[in-house]
């Protein structure tokens, strides 16, 4: 029997004395003993061997990751899985439904998970001695991944001096040079001295009631978290204050946009440069840049469809994208040419979120179609279109200032603050995402159809 210290290197090392000698994971019994400080090799006492193993370099650097799971189980699925990948199956790991496979990659969302709370949570506390300060804090991660946020905050905090602890382990960024150390309880932190009052001016200063959701709060953090956070004893209090601060937050960023736009509002051109500078919503931020409107100002028919996607984020363009085309290609057989139409969004900027290593379109919130509609009242206000086409419920939402349900007002004429001829007809996004080849169809042909039928529909009755 072999005892050891229960890190990935020593697993790693073991392991491979095993792998080359075939011993299977049937027969062998990775187990946690004591505090968590060691764990017992049930197997003959192995010394590392000098046989070469053929282990894809990626799985190992997922497997260290995934070692930081806290669960006994962890050594001997790892195991397990370099077993089957030398001696079954070298694509294993590409065997999506696989138990093993499954296995690896939920515990390694959750130690991803685990991470980014890391990150995010952390505070910490000033403490003097001898007019130098240290920063210290105390945190209880799910999972052994205090090593892993050390890039984080080596980066973030590189110009202080600061310890981490956790129960497992600490970490100490001083005087430049990272260690690594034993960890201490709750109780043992708490003797330090604490500024906790800073954190809670700080999260009242910066506490969104837009983007408060306790729900996926306590799915974040966990209540049992809490305490660890300063901040968290004045959330009950600042969530009775939401509904005015909400307000108060809508009005402030609304203004912002205003203020722009009435310094810069006699041409389309000022109005497009205006809005670079506009801070209005968090897709600001995000996005490349605005994606302002195109077309003359003096355009009969005006289209408003609801954000720029990625290829339109990127040309700096819209209707541009697999969207766009569709729209295009509609706009060619009515007979329309793009250069004689205005062309806009309800918002200006390209909300997304990372998926598969690609920018996937978010649809834009009531508060960010808000905040944005300030510009689109602006371009309406200098074109003056005959006719007003809002494609989508989020243009809708835009030119009406309240949700109107596509469906239901296919085909009717409204009159609307921006023009007495106003239409609500569907995204050609929709178009996109139907599966369905006789659905899809049906949809295109519809479409065309509403776009055809554009210069007669403005002499219908309301």
């Amino acid at each position: 029997m072999a005892t050891i210290e229960p890190t990935f290197d020593s697993w790693r090392t073991y392991a491979r004395s095993l792998l080359s000698e075939k011993v299977h994971y049937d027969d062998i019994v990775w187990k946690t003993s004591g505090t968590g400080s060691l764990f017992d090799l049930m197997s003959a006492d192995h010394r590392p061997s000098p046989a070469q193993l053929s282990i894809p370099q990626s799985f190992m650097q997922d497997a260290a990751f995934v070692s930081a799971f806290r669960d006994d189980t962890t050594w001997a699925l790892l195991y397990r899985l370099a077993f089957r990948l030398i001696y079954e199956n070298k694509h294993l790991m590409s065997v999506a439904l696989d138990t093993d496979v499954l296995e690896f990659h939920r515990r390694m969302r959750l130690v991803s998970r685990d991470l980014h709370k890391v990150k995010a949570f952390v505070r910490f506390k000033e403490i003097k001695k001898n007019d130098e300060s240290i920063y210290m804090a105390w945190h209880r991660p799910d999972h052994r991944v205090l090593k892993f946020s050390a890039p984080f905050f080596t980066d973030r905090f590189n110009g202080m001096n600061w310890v981490i602890f956790t129960e497992d382990e600490s970490m100490s960024w001083i005087n430049n040079q990272l260690t690594f150390g034993p960890g201490i309880t709750q109780q043992e932190a708490l003797a330090f001295d604490h500024t906790e009052e800073l954190w809670k001016t700080y999260y009242g200063s910066i506490f969104n009631p837009a983007r408060i959701k306790v729900k996926a709060m306590k799915k974040e953090l966990p209540v049992r978290h809490w305490a660890t956070l300063p901040e968290a004893s004045i959330i009950d209090d600042l969530l009775r204050q939401a509904p005015k601060r909400l307000e108060e937050f809508y009005e402030s960023q609304r203004a912002s946009a205003v203020s722009l736009i009435q310094e810069n509002v006699s041409s389309l051109s000022e109005l497009k440069a205006a809005i670079k500078s506009c801070a209005a919503c968090s897709i600001c931020h995000q996005a490349t840049a605005p994606v302002f409107g195109e077309g003359p100002q003096n355009a009969e028919i005006v289209f408003v469809g609801e954000q720029p996607g990625n290829e339109e984020d990127m040309a700096g363009s819209p209707f541009v994208g697999p969207a766009g085309k569709i729209f295009m290609d509609a706009l060619d057989k009515a007979d329309i040419k793009r250069s004689d139409v205005y062309l806009t969004n309800a918002v200006k900027g390209f909300k997304w979120k990372e998926h598969d290593g690609m920018r996937k379109h978010v649809s834009p919130s009531s508060f960010e179609i808000s905040a944005c509609r300030a510009w689109v009242k602006s371009e309406l206000e200098l074109v003056k279109p005959r006719i007003l086409v809002c494609l989508g419920a989020s243009a809708a939402q835009s030119v009406f200032g309240k949700l109107m349900k596509v469906h239901d007002s296919h085909g009717k004429v409204f009159k609307t603050a921006f023009c007495d001829q106003t239409i609500i007809l569907p995204h050609p996004s929709a178009i996109l995402r139907t599966q369905d080849s006789e659905e899809k169809m049906r949809l295109q042909t519809q479409f065309l159809k509403d776009i055809i039928d554009l210069k007669h529909i403005c002499l219908r009755n309301v």
